[in-house]
């Protein structure tokens, strides 16, 4: 079979996550191209295709017509089209500017869902979204490649105490766990250390904590193996957030920050919500509701043994049952659906 990718990322520059996550690593894994044969670019190759996928906005520069004109000529060619979405871009976003990007490009999006002979989400509240402007809906999970993975295990060695990271976009779901975080740090022993990556473009996100923490703000690498290169080997956080809003657009996220946390054996705080309903509670992860995310830091920071205990469980959880090894067959599985 001949796959061709469109991933939603600039076409100079480092791919972005989520055109790695759910496109070039899964469809340009050893165990996929046993059965495919892959093309990557904004623009259709000259020789057959069987299926091109595409993801999200399409590229990040497009317009509605070129979704349009693309469209014209995969069906001149009798080509099936699958589209991936790992957002619910139909529902406004919490941030206003990252909404105000995502406003022009909805259009395109629901005619790439209208108009795709099948498509592809990471979860089953996505597809519950999307399946009114197209029935034939698909659901394969968000998966880590252990090719990433650091052949040295995390073990002890503990850095800052909190650590969060997270796109340009992150700002309302930080805010939502603010005061509980701010009561639950305001009367520890000693002044904990913070480290935030990405979440905001706003000069003013290393004050949020800094009458309670030591604020220390990480540069952001655009560049998806360095990063987890970087979260594996150099930041040992004994405590990595993962707060989520109430908010319609997060109610179809799924848990990829689990994910990215436990590979680099950071045990994480959770938002108690159906995005982290792979996190059992204790076990590979600490789940709360905002106004109980401080109490759940504090007891990670307070527990080295539950520390110790997550950042063990949730290393094996993935490794055994998330990675691309496990759950590429069933993409292609999918994939062979489709066509």
């Amino acid at each position: 079979m001949r796959i061709h990718l469109i991933p939603e990322t600039p076409i100079s520059g480092p791919p972005w996550a989520c055109a790695e996550i759910r496109l070039l690593r899964p469809y340009q894994h050893p165990l996929m191209q046993r059965h495919i044969q892959v093309s990557t670019g904004p623009r259709l190759p000259v020789d057959r295709v069987d299926a091109v996928v595409v993801q999200r906005t399409l590229t990040s520069d497009a317009t509605l017509n070129d979704a349009i004109m693309l469209l014209h000529d995969i069906r001149h060619r009798d080509i099936r089209l699958i589209y991936d979405l790992d957002d619910d871009l139909l529902s406004p976003h919490p941030t206003p500017a990252v909404e105000q990007n995502i406003m022009p490009s909805r259009s395109r999006v629901r005619l790439l869902l209208r108009e795709a002979d099948a498509v592809i989400v990471s979860t089953a509240p996505l597809a519950n979204r999307v399946r009114h402007l197209n029935p034939s809906v698909f659901i394969w999970p968000n998966a880590i490649d252990e090719r990433l993975a650091s052949e040295t295990k995390p073990t002890d060695d503990e850095g800052a105490d909190i650590g969060y990271f997270g796109t340009m976009s992150h700002l309302s779901d930080l805010l939502s766990v603010l005061e509980s975080m701010e009561e639950a740090m305001s009367n520890l022993p000693e002044r904990p250390e913070m480290e935030l990556c990405g979440i905001s473009g706003d000069p003013r996100l290393s004050d949020l904590f800094a009458a309670q923490c030591d604020v220390r703000l990480l540069p952001v690498n655009g560049h998806y193996a360095a990063f987890q290169a970087r979260l594996q080997q150099h930041t040992h956080w004994k405590t990595g957030l993962a707060p989520l809003a109430d908010e319609l657009f997060n109610h179809c996220k799924s848990d990829i920050k689990f994910l990215d946390y436990a590979l680099a054996g950071i045990p994480g705080v959770y938002a108690d919500c159906l995005a982290y309903g792979s996190v059992l509670d204790g076990e590979t992860g600490l789940k709360a509701a905002p106004n109980g995310f401080g109490i759940a830091v504090r007891r990670l920071l307070e527990d080295h043994d539950l520390r110790r205990h997550i950042r063990t469980n949730a290393r094996r959880h993935v490794m055994e049952h998330r990675t691309l090894h496990q759950c590429v067959p069933a993409l292609l599985d999918i994939v062979k659906q489709i066509l």
